[in-house]
Parts: structure tokens; C-alpha cells; sequence
């Protein structure tokens, strides 16, 4: 009999202690969306469920969101919209892999300046800054140069550190040295880049003719500037799924 009193008596404070978590933050089911962030963490969020407000946790190194927001699941990374601000933080430790700090997120490389890790699901892809850009750690994504600390000067720009490098076999674009770091440049209409004496001149020289008006494939690519949002890559895992912590 007093075995039963004490069990009884066990799930009442266990049902007292659930009813307090979820007085913690608002009702899900009482919200448009159905899903709510949980008021203490960020990478944690309550979905309603048959009438029962349902905790779950984000993917490794994402927070909340929002519904229908973020990379994944409602989750993204927690640099992206200031996600994350105190006094929320994130609960779950890192579960670091190869390259990943994180399951997921975007990681500066070991070795080089101009690569960088994308993460998704603990698979590290290589990506790569184009057009004389680096990896800003501080903003994940690719950035000029000199808002770039610890990197070093562009091997472009060893012979003049503010002079002009031909740029493979174009005709009307080259690279402009300044500082040090190279910028993808356009000459004006109807000139063409001169490698012997690095300008831009009237056509035609040794190389070049009447320059066209549109762009090789390759210059498509290379003509990439900062403040682009990055694409997310492809990644042989596809979406994640929900990481489910039912309290």
C-alpha cells in the first residue's frame, strides 16, 4: 500500500514538472503556426501535437527559426538573423566530425585562405571563393580581401602589388591588383586587355580581336562579388530529418 502511495505520488511531481516546462514558454497549440521556439534555448522549438504541446530539438549546430524558415525543419544556422541573442543559448554540444565543428553549419578551411567547409549532416563539401575573394569567418561567406585579418597577399599580385594580371585567355577581362589582392575587372566597350602592356586598348592586338558582347562560361562564373547569398550545395544525404526529444 505504501509502495502505491509513493508511485502515485511520483507521477504527480512528474506531471507537476512537465506542466511547469511547458508553462515556460507559449502554447503552440494556442498559436496560429502550431509551433512555437522554446524560451530558453535556441535550438529548441514546441509543436502541437493532438492537442499536446510536443518538445523537439533542432538538427546539430541549427536553432529555431521559425516555421517554413531556415535551411532545414524550420531550423538555420545561428549567425543568420541573429537567431540566437541572449539570453537564449543553445543547449546541445557540438557533435564535431571531419572538417564540421557541427553536424551542420559553414567552417573556415585548415590550410587555405580562399576554401571553406560547408557541413550538412556531419559531410564536409569543399567549396571554394572565386574572383580573388576569401573566407570572412566572421560573416561565413566569401569577402574582400582586406576585411579579411591573417590571410596572406594573393600569389596574383607577387610582381606588383597594384598592377594587372591577364586573366587566362580573355579578351576583356583581367585581374586589377590593389593592395596586394586581386579584383576581377571589365574593360570598357569595344577594348580589349593587352598583355604586353597590361590596359586596356582599342583591337586589335597579338591575342585578341573585336571583343565580343557576351560572357565564356568561365566569366560567367569568375564575375562573383560579395554580399551574394551563397547557394546551398547538394548534398548526398539530402534533407534531415526532425531530431525528436519528447519531454
Amino acid at each position: 500500500m505504501a509502495v502505491g502511495r509513493s508511485w502515485s505520488y511520483a507521477v504527480a511531481i512528474l506531471a507537476s514538472l512537465a506542466v511547469v516546462s511547458c508553462a515556460q514558454t507559449d502554447d503552440p497549440c494556442k498559436a496560429k503556426s502550431r509551433v512555437v521556439a522554446d524560451d530558453k534555448y535556441c535550438d529548441k522549438y514546441w509543436e502541437c501535437e493532438n492537442g499536446q504541446a510536443v518538445q523537439y530539438d533542432c538538427p546539430n549546430g541549427l536553432v529555431f527559426a521559425g516555421k517554413h524558415r531556415g535551411v532545414t525543419e524550420g531550423c538555420d544556422y545561428p549567425w543568420r538573423s541573429n537567431y540566437c541573442e541572449y539570453p537564449k543559448v543553445q543547449i546541445n554540444p557540438p557533435i564535431g566530425t571531419e572538417h564540421c565543428d557541427w553536424l551542420y553549419g559553414i567552417f573556415g578551411h585548415e590550410t587555405s585562405c580562399t576554401r571553406y567547409w560547408t557541413c550538412w549532416n556531419g559531410t564536409a563539401t569543399e567549396q571554394l571563393c572565386i574572383g580573388g575573394l576569401l573566407y570572412n569567418e566572421n560573416a561565413h561567406s566569401c569577402d574582400w580581401p582586406e576585411n579579411v585579418d591573417g590571410c596572406q597577399k594573393h600569389p596574383l599580385c607577387n610582381e606588383d602589388p597594384n598592377g594587372n594580371v591577364p586573366l587566362g585567355k580573355s579578351c576583356n577581362r583581367y585581374w586589377q591588383c590593389q593592395g596586394g589582392y586581386p579584383r576581377l575587372q571589365r574593360c570598357p566597350a569595344m577594348l580589349v586587355f593587352d598583355r604586353r602592356s597590361l590596359r586596356c586598348v582599342v583591337p586589335p592586338t597579338d591575342e585578341c580581336e573585336i571583343p565580343t558582347t557576351t560572357l565564356s562560361p568561365q566569366e560567367e562564373e569568375e564575375n562573383s562579388r560579395p554580399g551574394q547569398q551563397q547557394k546551398r550545395p547538394e548534398y548526398p544525404d539530402g534533407q534531415p530529418g526532425r531530431q525528436r526529444a519528447r519531454n
